[in-house]
Formats: C-alpha cells, sequence, structure tokens
C-alpha cells in the first residue's frame, strides 16, 4: 500500500513534531502524551506544579485539556481563570 520510504518520512516527521512539542527530555515526552488519559483536574495541577522546566513545557497540554473535559457548567468559570 504505501513504500517504506514514505512511512518511515511519517514517522520521523511525527517524531519531530513530538521532540518539538515536548522536548527531548524522556520524562516530558511521556507525561506529555499521557495528559490526554488523566481523569481529573486535580492530577494535571499536579502535573503542572513538579517543576518550572516540566510547567514550561507541558502548560499548554493540560490547559487544553482541562478545557477539553469541562462540564458545560465549569467551562464558564475555567475559562475566566485560565484567561486571567
Amino acid at each position: 500500500m504505501f513504500t517504506e520510504k514514505e512511512m518511515t518520512y511519517w514517522s520521523l516527521s511525527k517524531r519531530g513534531k513530538r521532540l518539538q512539542k515536548f522536548g527531548f527530555s524522556n520524562v516530558a515526552t511521556i507525561l506529555g502524551l499521557s495528559i490526554k488519559f488523566m481523569d481529573s483536574d486535580k492530577t494535571l495541577r499536579k502535573i503542572v506544579s513538579l517543576n518550572r522546566d516540566l510547567n514550561d513545557i507541558l502548560r499548554e497540554e493540560v490547559l487544553k485539556q482541562t478545557l477539553i473535559r469541562a462540564d458545560l457548567k465549569d467551562i464558564e468559570s475555567k475559562r475566566k481563570d485560565l484567561w486571567l
């Protein structure tokens, strides 16, 4: 279906985007990829508060997940808090 060259190109492209997004740290990459599967805002808050480097790298993904998983009644207050 696809040539091996095309599959290698796509794989390297995805890897490059992942490295650009989460940096070269293995810990940041693993946490960044697992953010989508965390169930509570409290857990996401704890990830961001681990240390300053992880906060800088993962803050955007964590904030995005907290807004995506928010209930309709909670989303207004979350948006105000996040944007302030």
